[in-house]
C-alpha cells in the first residue's frame, strides 16, 4: 500500500455519467468525476472529491451497533471516534490491548483480535454474545515492504492472511452467529493498491505482498456480497485515499504530489460512502474521495 500504454485524450475516454476502460477495467464515473479527469493531472489531484458511482445513491445514515475490526493505527482511531461522536454503539477490536486514545474514545473494546489467527472471528463473536451488528468496518491491514533482492516469504502469507483471508472468516462467523443479518452492511478498508488496471510501469513492481492481497481482499468482497445477500446484507470495498499514516510512511516523500490527507478527513469520506450502500450496489469497490485520493495509482490516469 505500476506498463504504460498509450491512452489518448482524455476527453476522447470519459463523459459526464459514462462507463470507460482504463487499463481493461471497466470504471463507472459520476458526471463529477467524469469531469475531473479532463482536467490537468496538478489541478485534478487536489480537487473536489467525488463517489465514484453511476447515480447518487440514497443516504440511509448509520444507526445501531457498529463493530470496527482494528481500531487502533491511524485510521481504526479516527473511525471509531467518529462514530462514537455520531451518538453509535461502538465496539472496536485490538490485537493486543487498547491504547489510551481508544479507551477514552467510548467505544466497547475487544482485545487479542487478531487477524493472523483463525480465531479471529470467533473471539469477536463470543465479545458480541446476541448484540445485532448494523454496520462492520474492517480496518484493521498490514503492510511490510520488500525488494527483489531480498523478498519475504512469510510476510507475503501474513499479509494475506490478514488483509484477505480474516475479513472471510469474520464475515463467515458472524453471519452464522447472527450478530449479521437483514439491513447489516459489511466495509472493507482495502486499497487501490489491489487495482491491476491502476498499476503503470511509472510506478514500478516490487511489494507483491501487499498489492496480491489486496487484490485478492477486493476479490474476497465481491464473492462475499453473493453469499451475503440472501441474508439481506450488503458489503462494499473501500479504498480509502492516500492517508498520512504510520502504514505509509515510506512514501511520505509523495504525499504532497499526491494530495495525501489525514486519517480524521478520510473517516468522514468513507463513512458517506457506507451510508450509500444497499442491496441494490452491494459488491462493488469504490474510492470515495474519486481521482484525487487514488495516491500512486494516479500514475495511471496521465
Amino acid at each position: 500500500q505500476p506498463h504504460a500504454s498509450p491512452r489518448g485524450d482524455p476527453r476522447e475516454r470519459g463523459s459526464a455519467g459514462a462507463t470507460m476502460m482504463r487499463r481493461g477495467v471497466s470504471v463507472v464515473l459520476s458526471a463529477a468525476a467524469a469531469a475531473a479527469l479532463v482536467q490537468p493531472r496538478s489541478a485534478r489531484l487536489p480537487a473536489r472529491h467525488v463517489f465514484m458511482s453511476a447515480a447518487e445513491p440514497t443516504i440511509t445514515p448509520i444507526t445501531g451497533n457498529v463493530l470496527v475490526v482494528g481500531g487502533t493505527g491511524g485510521l481504526g482511531t479516527a473511525m471509531t471516534k467518529n462514530l462514537v461522536d455520531r451518538g453509535l454503539n461502538v465496539y472496536a477490536t485490538v490485537r493486543k490491548s487498547a491504547d489510551e486514545e481508544l479507551k477514552a474514545s467510548g467505544a466497547t473494546v475487544i482485545e487479542g483480535v487478531d487477524l493472523a489467527k483463525d480465531d479471529c472471528g470467533a473471539r469477536i463473536v463470543q465479545s458480541l454474545g446476541d448484540a445485532k451488528i448494523d454496520m462492520v468496518m474492517v480496518v484493521a491491514g498490514i503492510f511490510i515492504t520488500e525488494t527483489w533482492e531480498e523478498p519475504k516469504w512469510d510476510a507475503n502469507r501474513l499479509m494475506y492472511q490478514v488483509c484477505a483471508v480474516a475479513p472471510l472468516i469474520i464475515a463467515n462467523e458472524l453471519v452464522k452467529a447472527g450478530n449479521l443479518g437483514e439491513g447489516s452492511r459489511y466495509a472493507m478498508i482495502t486499497s487501490e493498491g489491489g487495482s491491476i488496471g491502476l498499476r503503470t510501469q511509472e510506478e514500478g513492481g516490487l511489494n507483491y505482498g501487499h498489492h496480491m492481497s489486496k487484490a485478492a481482499q477486493n476479490m474476497c468482497g465481491k464473492l462475499l456480497s453473493f453469499d451475503m445477500a440472501p441474508f439481506g446484507v450488503s458489503v462494499l470495498m473501500l479504498h480509502p485515499g492516500f492517508l498520512k499514516t504510520p502504514m505509509t510512511q515510506h512514501y511520505s516523500h509523495l504525499y504532497e504530489q499526491y494530495g495525501a490527507v489525514t486519517p480524521d478527513y478520510a473517516a468522514e469520506h468513507i463513512l458517506q460512502a457506507v451510508e450509500r450502500l444497499n442491496m441494490g450496489n452491494t459488491g462493488r469497490f469504490v474510492a470515495p474521495m474519486g481521482s484525487a485520493g487514488l495516491g500512486l495509482g494516479a500514475m495511471a490516469l496521465k
